[in-house]
């Protein structure tokens, strides 16, 4: 390994942070085993930016670099060599030290200028330590739920919608279609039916609960529903094509689906209850029941080998369908979220409706309208409508995408259980506003004849103004933000209940107890902002999926801006993004793809980044949800893109290093950046170390210059917190601290997860889902905390600076 030579680049405050000379120079290479952050070589092997040509100047501000050519050969080896090294090492020697749940040490004590420290924690000091998992050692296999969330008639599991034989089958077999002249397909198909479906709404919403029953004419005993009948839901109603389904499951599966939300052990019963109608962006639905035949007369879908029948001719023949259903929420606004612009004036708006039109959002000091005020809780308020109350009326912007906008399978895929319609997704842009108030909105859209407004009003508090901070005297922080990465939604990928604190029950995502978590801290302090760091929804072209995400996320996304980063879920492909298509501005159809990060910017769902960008917009003067700045009260927050290219000249690192080279230190005294992929961490995961080995040599440096306190990352399904002023692998080096909190809802690293030997791991959980909560008291002082999802704090430290604004 190489480590860099010291440079002595120490900044003054204010200074502009150009370095004429070289931060690292080939002739002053040693070998170590030290650091790995040098196994890369010169522009990180391609991917998307400004590359700098020879002829051309380094742009004003760039630290310049010479970066050693490593021979490739020495690439191969000396990571092999290591690996098993490291695994060896990390087996034997890596601390196994237990601290009992509950049973937290003393706090650290905070800084003489710092305000009390909660009397609950657990203390830093100088030895590494860790929870160990208690988390069951079987293997996860993710999958990507169907619409429904269809269960397995085995073992109970979601079935894998990318891996679906009932959807195969379905797609090159042979249907009986009633009579084609028919006016409307369900009237011929039910005047001829012995069986009989029915549901037990004629009318249903988004999110509402629905009852299924079927039956057979008792006069005739051949028409029996068996266990390989299909269910198969159609929208729009009377959708002649019986291939072009929303989803569909066998009876077996539609009993153990049933079985599973009704905690039932019977599967023999003609009932399907399903909880929660997803968002279908239709006028209509219906669901029919046909039979099931082969030639041969095998048994439906596998062999007794347990092989799928792909060479075996299925037939299905109708049976039964139920009425029209009418889908009533087309109109009604979802996923209400709002942001930050970067201006303490501003706050950004967005939701999704099914319909077209004009968007709209009305808003009022919530002080101006507390006497039109009737009921208030969580966020949500309620006002007499016929009250005068001076309503400020915002009109704004819509858009939306379709499946041709990404870049590849399965986003692309227009079969059942992938693309499906987002409607239109709407931005309005609330300005003039006072900085630190309370203001009352609500969202609508605008028709020909009149308004469609939102059913409730929401409550957010605007952001405070750059460089404001509380009375000393308070003791209250004067901002307090939320972070986490890697949630998910409970139709997500991610469907169980392992590792949450305590167990979740079954059936409860812990994406969704995080959010409750979330929730319940805003209603019980100001939090005023949420930092969500990558790895949203896990939709991985399963669009369903990002509706329903959006509308967990509602309950708190409403009342405080959430600021996204985009994870490798979100973005990586290895083709199609090409030709303009890619909303990042990436030149290359592959994205990044340096090879120091070979295997680990693979594609996922080949989104490319085109839902989370349409759902979500950064502040102006960066790339859009892709890398922004903006500042907070004492903060200055710099979201990164890991999944883009950000070696040395790429556009990435030219906008970065500007921005720091920016920061007024006086006014924003603490310096934040944030990525989804760790530049630092304890797993032993060879590939992802090489990642962050790449992002240590091109910008750790870029950090180190410009004084950056916190760097807060996920990835790693587990939290994280280094030893304080790491830079080049050393502790009290005048660096940052790293933090990991991908403890969102994604499950979490078991306890066969290996930890490399180090000396910077401060703290280390693999056990519990949660969030970090950073509060910024002062220009010295900030209070960092790891919150589980039962309230506890498992890992706290306060980070200091002093009045050079050094650390």
């Amino acid at each position: 390994f190489f480590r860099k030579k010291e440079t002595n680049t120490d900044l003054k405050e204010g200074e502009s942070g150009a370095i004429s000379q070289p931060l690292l120079q080939e002739d002053d290479l040693t070998v170590t085993m030290e650091s790995n952050a040098s196994l890369i070589s010169n522009n990180g092997g391609g991917g998307v930016g400004l590359e700098q040509d020879d002829d051309e100047s380094t742009p004003q501000g760039l630290i310049s670099r010479q970066r050693p050519q490593i021979p490739t050969l020495v690439c191969i080896l000396v990571p092999m060599v290591l690996f098993f090294i490291g695994s060896f090492l990390a087996a034997v020697y890596m601390p196994s030290t237990n601290h009992e749940e509950g049973q937290p040490s003393s706090p650290p004590s905070p800084p003489p200028s710092s305000p009390p420290s909660p009397n609950k924690g657990r203390s830093k000091n100088s030895e590494p330590k860790q929870i160990l998992g208690k988390l069951h050692d079987d293997p996860v296999n993710p999958v990507a739920p169907t619409l429904l969330s269809i269960r397995d008639g085995n073992g109970g599991g979601l079935v894998n919608v990318r891996d679906n034989y009932v959807y195969r089958q379905l797609k090159h077999a042979t249907f009986r279609q009633p009579d084609e002249q028919s006016k409307t397909l369900t009237s011929s198909i039910k005047s001829r039916a012995e069986i009989w479906m029915h549901s037990d709404k004629k009318d249903i919403g988004f999110g509402d609960d629905l009852v299924l029953t079927w039956s057979h004419d008792d006069k005739n005993k051949n028409q029996v529903v068996s266990d390989e009948d299909i269910v198969a839901l159609y929208c729009p109603a009377g959708e002649r094509d019986p291939k072009r389904f929303r989803d569909a499951a066998t009876i077996a599966q539609v009993r153990a689906t049933h079985a599973h939300l009704e905690k039932s052990e019977s599967r023999r019963m003609n009932v399907w209850s399903i909880h929660s109608f997803p968002i279908v962006r239709e006028e209509s639905c219906e669901f029919r029941l046909y039979s099931h035949s082969v030639m041969d007369g095998a048994s439906f879908g596998r062999n007794k080998e347990g092989q799928h029948h792909q060479d075996l001719e299925h037939h299905y023949t109708f049976m039964a369908a139920t009425d029209p259903i009418s889908l009533t929420s087309n109109d009604i606004p979802t996923g209400i979220h709002i942001s930050l612009t970067g201006k303490a004036s501003e706050m950004n708006i967005q939701f999704a409706t099914g319909d077209s039109g004009e968007p709209l959002v009305e808003v009022a000091k919530k002080s101006d309208i507390h006497t039109a005020i009737i009921a208030e809780g969580r966020g949500l308020i309620e006002v007499q409508e016929d009250s005068k109350v001076s309503w400020t009326k915002v009109k704004g912007t819509s858009t939306t995408y379709v499946a041709t906008d990404m870049c590849q399978e399965p986003a692309t895929s227009t079969a059942p259980g992938f693309f499906a319609s987002p409607g239109y997704l709407h931005m309005v842009k609330a300005t003039n506003l006072e900085a630190n108030t309370e203001y009352v909105y609500r969202v609508g859209l605008g028709f020909g004849q009149g308004i469609k407004w939102s059913d409730k009003y929401f409550v957010f508090t605007s952001s405070p103004l750059p460089g404001s901070g509380a009375p000393p005297s308070s003791g209250k922080p004067a901002l307090t933000f939320l972070a986490l990465a890697d949630q998910g939604c409970q139709e997500s990928k991610y469907d169980i209940v392992l590792g949450a604190d305590p167990p979740t029950a079954p059936g409860v995502h812990p994406a969704q107890s995080v959010t409750q978590l979330i929730t319940s801290m805003i209603d019980k302090q100001t939090i005023n902002s949420i930092h969500h760091i990558g790895d949203l929804s896990y939709a991985d072209g399963a669009a369903h999926v990002w509706d329903v995400y959006m509308n967990m996320i509602q309950e708190y996304a409403s009342r405080v801006p959430v600021m996204v980063g985009v994870g490798n879920h979100e973005y990586d492909h290895t083709q199609g993004g090409g030709d303009g298509k890619d909303p990042s501005g990436a030149l290359t159809a592959f994205g990044f793809q340096p090879h120091w990060g070979e295997g680990s910017f693979n594609a996922t769902g080949g989104e490319c980044g085109v839902p989370v960008s349409k759902r979500f917009v950064g502040p102006e003067g960066g790339n859009g949800v892709f890398w922004y700045s903006y500042d907070q009260s004492l903060a200055h927050t710099v979201m990164l893109s890991s999944e883009h290219n950000m070696t040395f000249g790429s556009s990435q690192y030219v906008w970065l290093e500007k921005d720091l080279a920016a920061v007024n230190r006086t006014i924003t005294p603490w310096l934040v950046v944030e990525m989804h992929r760790p530049m630092y961490n304890s797993r032993l995961n060879w590939m992802d170390l090489m990642v962050s080995a790449g992002m240590q040599n091109e910008i750790e440096d870029l950090l180190y210059t410009y004084h950056v306190d916190l760097v807060i990352s996920g990835h790693y399904h587990s939290y994280f917190r280094s030893c304080d002023g790491l830079y080049s692998h050393k502790c009290a080096n005048g660096g940052p601290t790293y933090i990991t909190v991908g403890t969102g809802g994604a499950p979490l690293d078991g306890n066969t997860t290996l930890l490399i030997p180090n000396h910077y791991t401060e703290f280390f959980d693999k056990e519990h889902f949660g969030v970090g909560r950073a509060s910024v008291f002062n220009a010295t002082s900030m209070h960092w905390e790891f919150v589980t999802v039962v309230g506890n704090v498992t890992d706290e430290v306060w980070l200091t600076r002093d009045h050079r604004g050094h650390r």
